[in-house]
């Protein structure tokens, strides 16, 4: 909020001129939009000789700075994903992988394998829409419908709902069973 310093206030002559010192205030903007982008004030080494960005928001570097964290940052996530989807697979033995989650795994992995060669080669630009595509892949394969509906059914579970539903037809099944034998039983020793 910006305050205007009004020197007289039994003036009611309306309405009042007012002059806005647009220098702070833009100073101000700037540096709450940097904050809110997330391009962060680095002081260049003294014996370093940088231009001033003027009336820009900020300078090619900043922005090359910015696309690097952003691009290394999404790498760690993508990474992060798929080491967990990985525990979660090993965690649970009976699940099924399909194609689709399979195809997602191979596209994060290619993609955070292109923007780790891009970002080597110093290609910010591409190396952030590949880590871009890494990240939305391996979320995908993480959170995708065919491998969500088995977490929530352990084979704990799936035995406590299924033994009170079996046992009742399978004691009557057992005892024939059972009777059964002991006439085979009975038959043989008779013969």
């Amino acid at each position: 909020i910006y305050n205007v310093d009004h020197q007289q206030p039994n003036e009611t002559l309306l309405p009042v001129s007012v002059n806005v010192d647009m220098v702070r205030v833009m100073e101000v903007f700037l540096t709450q939009l940097r904050l809110l982008l997330g391009i962060q004030k680095v002081q260049p080494p003294p014996q370093s000789l940088v231009q001033s960005p003027g009336n820009m928001i900020a300078t090619d570097w900043e922005i090359d700075r910015l696309l690097w964290v952003r691009t290394v940052e999404n790498i760690a996530t993508a990474t992060n994903t798929l080491t967990s989807l990985a525990q979660l697979l090993d965690e649970i033995g009976n699940i099924v992988i399909n194609d689709n989650v399979a195809s997602e795994v191979y596209s994060a992995l290619a993609s955070v394998q292109q923007s780790l060669e891009e970002l080597e080669a110093g290609r910010l630009l591409p190396a952030f829409k590949a880590s871009k595509d890494g990240i939305t892949s391996s979320e995908k394969a993480f959170f995708d419908p065919s491998l969500l509906h088995l977490l929530y059914f352990p084979d704990d579970q799936k035995f406590a709902i299924y033994i009170p539903l079996f046992l009742p037809m399978c004691v009557p099944i057992m005892l024939s069973l059972l009777k059964t034998a002991k006439d085979f039983k009975w038959k043989k020793k008779v013969n």
